[in-house]
């Protein structure tokens, strides 16, 4: 096999690289398990591209993965993203298909144009989906109101990600409540039927959960999925 002064050049080059060099910071991305995500660069480029490497970068590991040159997918590692993976736009854009929990982590693209160098980073976090909450609603009796509900909605999630809103809809208009799983609300307050959301979400995927106020322990729920 030989070498063109090329090769050797852009051997050399991603052999010494240090990913996100500069200073640049990667570009967040997120995804759910299962889905497909494409790493996408925003570049204007005025000369032919000559080639492009990818690298991921997971716990340490320096991992290899692709390599494109004359508008083709060339090279692939054999142990990590197997079948999973597809180059376009001359190799600057990476579509990574039923994505997977441990594929988080810090790819980057070495781009050689024109004899120079460009790098694009991109962190890659990749959350389970979410399931569809669970309400619980609790009737309180005190001595200072017989009609005070705490409504409470929960999903089995292990992310600290996670966070939790309740929404109420009023002459459907949607009003924020309050943040938390957990609420208070005093049927004196409020119009029986009254409908409230909680809402359920990571950076990645969004659920929802529909309880209508009714005297506690006589509830309907309703879902939604986003």
């Amino acid at each position: 096999m030989t070498f063109s002064y090329w090769d050797f050049l852009f051997i050399l080059w991603t052999s010494f690289f240090i990913p996100c060099a500069g200073g640049d910071i990667p570009l967040q991305v997120t995804g759910r398990v299962g889905e497909t995500v494409t790493l996408t660069p925003h570049l204007n480029l005025t000369r032919p591209i000559v080639r492009v490497t990818w690298i991921f970068n997971c716990n340490g590991k320096r991992i290899f993965l692709a390599e494109f040159r004359e508008q083709k997918f060339i090279r692939e590692n054999e142990n990590y993203f197997i079948n999973r993976l597809e180059g376009s736009n001359s190799g600057t854009s990476l579509q990574i298909r039923e994505l997977r929990m441990e594929d988080s982590g810090v790819f980057t693209a070495h781009i050689l144009v024109n004899g120079e160098m460009r790098e694009i980073s991109y962190n890659l976090t990749v959350y389970e989906p979410l399931p569809i909450p669970t309400p619980v609603i609790e009737k309180t009796l005190d001595e200072n109101s017989t009609d005070l509900c705490h409504l409470h909605c929960s999903v089995p999630s292990n992310s600290t990600s996670v966070s939790y809103s309740w929404i109420y809809r009023d002459k459907d208009t949607d009003i924020l409540y309050a943040n938390g799983s957990t609420i208070s609300v005093s049927l004196k307050d409020k119009t029986l039927g009254t409908q409230f959301i909680c809402l359920v979400q990571n950076p990645a995927h969004t659920n929802n959960v529909s309880v209508p106020l009714y005297p506690c322990g006589e509830t309907q729920t309703k879902t939604q999925s986003k």
